[in-house]
């Protein structure tokens, strides 16, 4: 996240308005990334870089509720998913009290944790990471366009 961050503050990458993501986005803050490696503001500058209709949590940033995915939980199995749904249904309220249609993470485990919840609590989201959004709204100069198949 953080070299997307530089890149597009930096203007490497461009972002094109036009290609802006419109419906209703949120950004989940995980506990390693944003309580630990403090990123939070990185993350809100893509958010608002990619989307027109961000929505922050409440509470967010270092206070954001942890999803219940992580710290080994994921890959533990099916026995812990009771659990899991559980310890995630802060969250699941949180998100839906944005009224997002979207989630933004750049956690994997957040990601699945993240999917079953919807599934749990049909949140109806669609969970996305942010190297999964860029390419969809850049503007990618033409130097880096691959070759035109029909010009060959």
């Amino acid at each position: 996240m953080q070299a997307f961050y530089e890149y597009i503050r930096d203007g490497r990458i461009k972002i094109d308005p036009a290609k802006k993501m419109k419906e209703p986005v949120t950004y989940q803050d995980p506990c390693n990334i944003s309580r630990s490696g403090g990123l939070w503001e990185e993350a809100r500058y893509l958010m608002n870089a990619m989307c027109e209709d961000f929505r922050d949590m409440a509470p967010n940033r270092e206070y954001n509720h942890c999803c219940g995915g992580g710290g080994g939980y994921i890959p533990m199995g099916p026995q812990f998913r009771k659990r899991r749904m559980q310890s995630g249904k802060v969250k699941a309220d949180q998100i839906r009290e944005t009224g997002a249609k979207v989630v933004v993470v750049p956690c994997h485990n957040c990601f699945d944790q993240l999917r079953d919840l919807s599934a749990e609590y049909d949140l109806g989201i669609q969970v996305m990471h942010f190297k999964t959004i860029i390419p969809h709204v850049w503007d990618l100069p033409d130097h880096l366009k691959p070759p035109n198949e029909e010009a060959n």
